[in-house]
C-alpha cells in the first residue's frame, strides 16, 4: 500500500517540474497523493481498469464523462517488483501530456523503491539497535534468551557466534561539540566496524556498543580496529575512550561482555591513565576491587599504609609500588615503565621498607601492598568525582 505522505510528495514535486497536475493513486483506485490537493481520498475509477489491465490508458474529455473522480489526460501503472501498486495520472489533453507518462512512471517508481529501501534500512537499523540494547541489558530483565536469539536470527546475525562487546564513549561536557561528536562518531564506528555480523547500536547520546566476531579470519584484530577509531577521531579533533569486553557466544555470554565492558570503561582511566583503549583482561584486578565497599576499603588502607599515608610523597610511593607488582616485581622492567633509574627505584623501595618497619621480602608483603595500592588510587578516584 502507498503511504499518503510519499505519494503527496512525489506528486507535488512532479507537478512543480512539468507543469501538469499529477495524481497517484493505490491499489484500490483512491487518490494518496496530488498536486491539486483537493483530490485526495477520492475515488479514481479510470485506475480500475489501468491496475487490472497493467497498461497505460489515455482518457479524453468524452472519455471521462461517466468515470467517477476522473479527469481528462493519461493514467499509468506503477508497477514495484512485478506487483501493481497504484497508478499514477496526469490532467490534460491526452495529445499533450501522454509524452511525459513513461518518465513519469519511471520517476515515480524509482522514487518509491528509493524510499522503500530506506524505510526498510532504518526500521533494520532500529530492530539492531533495540536487539544489542536489550542484550547489553539483559541481566535486568526477565526476557528470555531464546526472543533475542530469535529476533538476531531474523535480522540475520548469528549470536552464537563468538564476539566481543565493544563500548565507544565520549565526554558530555560542552554541549555544542557534543552535537557535532553525537553525529560524527557513530559514523566512524560504521566505518571501521563493517562486517556482515557486527551489531552497532547507540545506547546514549555518548556511547555506542559494537557487537564485533571475535577474530573474524582475513579481519583485522578488533585491537587493531579499535586503535584506528581512536586515530580517525583524533584526526577529526575528537576524543573517544574505548573499553573491549569479554569474548563470548550466546545472549548471556554477551551480557556479561557488555557488563565488563562498561567496567572497562569505568576503572580504565584509572589503571592505565595515558590509554584510550581498555580491555577487561587488562584491569580485571581494577575490576575485582571496585566492587569491594567503600568502608572495607578504607579499612585495608588504614591497616597496612598508615605508616606511608602521611608522607609527602605518598602518591609517588603508592604509584612505584603499582608498578612494581604491574611488573610482575622485577625492578629493572618497573623502573623502565616508570621511566627513572633502576637505583631511584631500589631508593623508594628501601624507603617504603624504613616507613613500614618491615621487610618487603617477608612473605605475601609484596602483594599486599600492591593491591592496596591499587584500592586506595581507585579510593582517591571515587574522592574525585565526588
Amino acid at each position: 500500500m502507498l503511504g499518503r505522505a510519499l505519494a503527496q510528495q512525489i506528486a507535488n514535486e512532479i507537478t512543480d517540474v512539468i507543469g501538469y497536475n499529477v495524481m497517484i493513486s493505490d491499489e484500490s483506485g483512491i487518490v494518496v497523493g496530488s498536486g491539486d490537493e483537493s483530490r485526495i481520498g477520492q475515488f479514481h475509477e479510470a485506475s480500475v481498469e489501468v491496475i487490472r489491465s497493467r497498461r497505460t490508458m489515455s482518457h479524453s474529455s468524452e472519455d471521462v464523462h461517466d468515470l467517477v473522480g476522473t479527469l481528462p489526460g493519461v493514467t499509468t501503472p506503477l508497477v514495484i517488483d512485478d506487483v501493481v501498486v497504484g497508478t499514477v495520472g496526469l490532467s490534460g489533453p491526452p495529445e499533450e501530456v501522454e509524452q511525459f507518462g513513461l518518465v513519469v512512471k519511471r520517476q515515480t517508481e524509482i522514487l518509491m523503491q528509493e524510499a522503500a529501501r530506506i524505510g526498510s534500512r532504518m526500521t533494520r537499523e532500529r530492530a539492531t539497535t533495540e536487539l544489542l540494547a536489550e542484550i547489553c541489558e539483559w541481566h535486568r530483565s526477565r526476557m528470555p534468551q531464546a526472543q533475542l536469539a530469535r529476533r538476531g536470527r531474523t535480522l540475520g546475525y548469528d549470536l552464537t557466534v563468538p564476539r566481543r562487546i565493544v563500548l565507544v564513549h565520549w565526554d558530555d561536557l560542552d554541549r555544542s561539540q557534543l552535537e557535532i561528536e553525537s553525529e560524527q562518531i557513530p559514523r566512524l564506528v560504521e566505518a571501521t566496524f563493517h562486517l556482515g555480523e557486527d551489531l552497532i547500536a547507540s545506547l546514549s547520546r555518548t556511547v555506542v556498543a559494537v557487537a564485533t566476531p571475535e577474530e573474524p579470519a582475513g579481519e583485522s584484530s578488533i585491537a587493531q580496529r579499535c586503535d584506528d577509531l581512536v586515530a580517525a577521531a583524533a584526526d577529526r579533533g575528537l576524543l573517544v575512550r574505548v573499553a573491549i569486553g569479554s569474548a563470548g557466544s550466546g545472549v548471556a555470554a554477551l551480557n556479561l561482555s557488555a557488563r565488563d565492558a562498561y567496567d572497562a570503561l569505568k576503572v580504565g582511566p584509572i589503571a592505565q591513565p595515558g590509554a584510550r583503549i581498555h580491555e577487561i583482561e587488562q584491569v580485571r584486578l581494577h575490576q575485582a576491587l571496585s566492587v569491594v565497599p567503600i568502608d572495607s576499603r578504607a579499612r585495608l588502607v588504614e591497616g597496612l599504609l598508615a605508616p606511608l599515608l602521611g608522607d609527602r610523597d605518598w602518591t609517588s610511593l603508592r604509584e612505584t609500588l603499582i608498578a612494581w607488582g604491574d611488573s610482575a616485581f622485577n625492578i629493572t622492567r618497573a623502573a623502565h615503565n616508570l621511566h627513572v633509574h633502576r637505583n631511584t627505584l631500589i631508593y623508594r623501595l628501601e624507603k617504603i621498607a624504613r616507613l613500614l618497619d618491615r621487610s618487603l621480602d617477608e612473605p605475601g608483603l609484596a602483594v599486599a601492598l600492591y593491591v592496596t595500592c591499587v584500592i586506595d588510587r581507585l579510593g582517591a578516584s571515587d574522592r574525585n568525582v565526588v
